[in-house]
C-alpha cells in the first residue's frame, strides 16, 4: 500500500511529527512530498483562502500528481478537490490532521467512494485551556494591567472596574457543545459556574451529564455572564451570531470567541463593544488576519484580542497525526473509526472490497 503524505513547506514543524507517525505506520510504502503556493508572501494568507474559497480554485498539488497510484493521502491545510482526487487510480483514504475540512470537497470523496478521517478533537485541550484564559484575561484585566506596567504605568481603573465579576455562581453560554464544549463545561466545573448550552444538533442527555442545561438561543443570550463560541462554520452558520443576539446580553456579560470569526457579525459587536452595551470581549479569530493597523478592533478599551493561538500548543500538533493515523488503522481494520466524516462510504463495494485487500497488505 502506498501512503503520500503532503507537508507544508514552510511549516517543517507540523511536517515533522506527521513524517514520524507515518513512518511508523507498518507495512505501508511512505512517500513524502512538499506543497505550497511561492505566489504568497505569507503561508498563512494560502490557509486563509483555501478556508474562504474551499479547495476547487487551487492548483492541484504536485505531489498528487507525481504519485498516481497512491491508495492513501494524508495532509493537513492543502487543497483536497475533485480535480486533486481523479489525479490518483485507486485513492481510498485521505487523512487530515487538523479538525476543519473547508479544504476537502467531502462531496467528491463520498462520489469516488474514498473516505475522509480528520483529526477531530485535536486541540480541544489546548482551546478550551485557552478559553477559559481568555475569559480571565478579558473579566480581570490581566493583559491591560500587564501592558500598562510594561508602558511604565499602573493602571487600577477599567472599563469594568464597577462590574469586575468572581466566576463562581456566574453563568456560562456554550454556543455549541462539541469536544471543545464540553471540555469547557468539565473544566469550569471547579469554578462553581452554572453552564447553560445552545446547540440545536444535540439533546438534553447529551449535556445533563456535564451538570448542563439545554436552553435556546435567545435564553443563552439573554441570561448568560459569558457566552463562549465552539460551533463549526458552515453556510447555515455564518454569522449566526448578529445585533439581535447581542442586544439580548447583560451590560456586565463577556463575550468570547475562539472558534471561527465568520461565525459572528463583527461589526455588531463592535458596536456594542463600543458604546460599552457589554462588558468586553475577548477574540482569537477575526475576520481579516493579521488585524489591519487601523482596524477599529485595536482602539476599544475592552477587548482582550490575541493571534489565533488557541488550539496552537505542542501537545496539540503531536497528537494531530498520531489521532489521524491511528484511525487510519482503525478503519482498515474495524470499518469504524471516531473522525471518518462521511460513514456512508462504508457501503461503496469498492471500498469495503479494498479495506479487505488493505487488511491482508498490513497484516491487521
Amino acid at each position: 500500500m502506498k501512503l503520500i503524505c503532503i507537508l507544508e513547506k514552510r511549516i517543517p514543524e507540523i511536517g515533522a511529527p506527521i513524517k514520524k507517525f507515518a513512518n511508523e505506520f507498518k507495512g505501508a510504502d511512505v512517500v513524502c512530498e512538499l506543497w505550497d503556493d511561492p505566489s504568497e508572501a505569507d503561508i498563512s494568507a494560502v490557509f486563509r483562502r483555501i478556508e474562504a474559497n474551499g479547495p476547487d480554485n487551487e492548483p492541484v498539488p504536485e505531489g498528487f500528481m507525481k504519485n498516481p497510484d497512491a491508495e492513501v493521502l494524508v495532509g493537513s491545510f492543502c487543497p483536497f478537490s475533485a480535480a486533486g482526487m481523479d489525479t490518483f487510480d485507486d485513492l481510498r483514504i485521505i487523512g487530515v490532521v487538523r479538525a476543519g475540512m473547508e479544504n476537502i470537497d467531502i462531496n467528491a470523496a463520498t462520489e469516488r467512494g474514498i473516505a475522509v478521517v480528520n483529526a477531530v478533537g485535536r486541540n480541544a485541550d489546548a482551546v478550551s485551556d485557552y478559553t477559559i484564559g481568555m475569559m480571565l484575561c478579558e473579566a480581570r484585566n490581566i493583559a491591560r494591567a500587564h501592558h500598562s506596567i510594561m508602558s511604565g504605568g499602573w493602571q487600577l481603573k477599567f472599563s469594568n472596574s464597577a462590574s469586575t465579576p468572581d466566576l463562581r455562581g456566574k453563568t456560562i453560554g456554550l454556543f455549541g457543545f462539541g469536544y471543545i464544549g464540553k471540555l469547557i463545561a468539565e473544566k469550569l466545573s471547579g469554578f462553581n459556574m452554572d453552564i447553560i448550552v445552545y446547540d440545536p444538533f444535540i439533546a438534553k442527555e447529551v449535556v445533563e451529564p456535564f451538570r448542563a442545561k439545554l436552553v435556546d438561543k435567545e435564553t443563552l443570550f439573554r441570561e448568560s455572564d459569558f457566552i463562549s463560541m465552539h460551533a463549526r462554520l458552515t453556510e447555515e452558520s455564518r454569522h449566526a451570531v448578529g445585533m439581535v443576539d447581542f442586544e439580548l446580553m447583560k451590560p456586565t456579560a463577556y463575550f468570547i470567541n475562539t472558534a471561527r470569526a465568520g461565525l459572528v457579525d463583527y461589526d455588531a459587536l463592535y458596536k456594542m463593544l463600543a458604546a460599552h452595551k457589554i462588558a468586553g470581549a475577548a477574540l482569537d479569530v477575526f475576520d481579516d488576519e493579521p488585524l489591519e493597523v487601523n482596524n477599529p478592533f485595536r482602539k476599544l478599551d475592552n477587548v482582550t484580542l490575541s493571534t489565533h493561538r488557541a488550539g496552537s500548543t505542542l501537545d496539540a500538533a503531536l497528537n494531530s497525526p498520531r489521532m489521524v493515523f491511528e484511525r487510519i488503522e482503525t478503519l482498515i481494520r474495524d470499518g469504524k473509526t471516531v473522525g471518518l466524516v462521511n460513514p456512508v462510504v462504508l457501503k461503496n463495494p469498492d471500498f469495503e472490497a479494498w479495506r479487505k485487500k488493505a487488511r491482508q497488505q498490513l497484516g491487521i
